[in-house]
């Protein structure tokens, strides 16, 4: 990643742009921009060098502060998400990945060996319209390669011709046959984004269908409420490379078809969350869905359920899933909490 040229630094923060230009030698850029990683943003230098690389290629903050763009894409998403899904060339993943179908949806399993005694159903982002990235097949590797358990990837229905009740069955048989095989006191469910958002809200729902409850549910960075509306991430938007309010409340609201969006089953932060068990979060503060994962916790903490928060000081949207040091440190934390008998 080619991160110190002009193109990037005109794309990157004041703070950044100003010492850059003053820096007159590769000393002292150098010098500079660590002072800014760490005295300013509180983070690792391939941090900051991992913003400005996306605010220097747009990220997907362009598509989700262009209406027109956003509209379009979710159109094309229709076509692509009803051909049959591969893993994304270049991705070479070290463990065993089988695939079946399940209602007529992909499901991919990692890691099945005779020797697994626990399971991840794991449930990726990408805002209801695309599939799994080469990132989030990483990850899951790399949990799969240090812990016992198989990790399950399944391919829910996605907009614009599914939405949020579809993909909640879909799950629910994907789960009720996990804990069928292991038990629900040894399976996690685990969620990025969007996704984390559903496995949220497919936790609460399972109390209203009598389901006992995984031994724990780690959402990375979840999008909890679909509307978006409290007035404090306003002052988290601009500071957030990756996502912009506007497209994400679209496609919060689209993603509801028939159901208010403030209903649980959307927007987990509104559901009863009393019922639910070892609840980890992980969440960036460089990112506009901090104060609701925050508010989440918090709802969840104040029932006397355990609960866990790890706030990413200066980090952005699904920090564990990004190739920066931070990473590590959230991995760990993750393979420790599904390894715990």
């Amino acid at each position: 990643m080619a991160l110190t040229t002009l193109a990037a630094l005109r794309k990157a923060p004041k703070a950044v742009k100003i010492l850059g230009a003053a820096a007159g030698v590769p000393a002292a850029f150098a010098a500079a921009y660590t002072l800014i990683s760490h005295a300013v943003f509180h983070r690792s230098n391939l941090s900051t060098a991992n913003e400005l690389y996306i605010r220097a290629t747009g990220g997907s903050k362009k598509l989700l502060k262009d209406m027109v763009l956003l509209d379009n894409t979710i159109l094309e998403s229709a076509d692509r998400n009803d051909r049959r899904y591969t893993i994304p060339s270049g991705v070479d993943l070290d463990v065993t990945v089988n695939e079946e179908m399940v209602n007529g949806y992909q499901v991919f399993h990692l890691n099945r060996r005779p020797i697994n005694d626990r399971a991840i159903i794991y449930i990726h982002g990408g805002c209801f319209i695309t599939q799994p990235v080469a990132e989030q097949w990483k990850f899951v590797e790399t949990i799969a390669q240090r812990t016992r358990a198989e990790v399950i990837v399944p391919l829910y229905p996605l907009l614009p011709m599914h939405g949020a009740l579809e993909a909640l069955d879909f799950i629910q048989e994907i789960y009720c046959r996990t804990i069928e095989k292991y038990g629900a006191n040894s399976v996690t469910i685990m969620g990025d984004s969007c996704g984390g958002g559903i496995a949220a809200s497919f936790a609460e729902h399972l109390a209203t269908l009598g389901i006992e409850q995984p031994a724990r549910l780690i959402l990375i960075s979840p999008w909890v409420d679909m509307t978006l509306r409290n007035p404090d991430i306003l002052s988290y938007e601009a500071s957030d490379p990756l996502l912009g309010l506007h497209g994400l409340q679209k496609l919060g609201l689209t993603w509801a078809k028939s159901l208010d969006p403030n209903d649980y089953r959307v927007s987990p932060v509104n559901g009863e969350v009393r019922n639910l068990r070892n609840v980890i979060i992980f969440v960036g503060t460089r990112e506009l869905l901090y104060p609701d994962a925050r508010l989440f916790y918090d709802r969840v903490n104040a029932t006397g359920v355990h609960a866990e928060i790890y706030i990413g000081r200066g980090l952005n949207h699904t920090y564990p899933l990004s190739p920066i040091p931070e990473a590590k440190w959230a991995i760990d934390r993750i393979v420790e909490l599904i390894s715990t008998d």
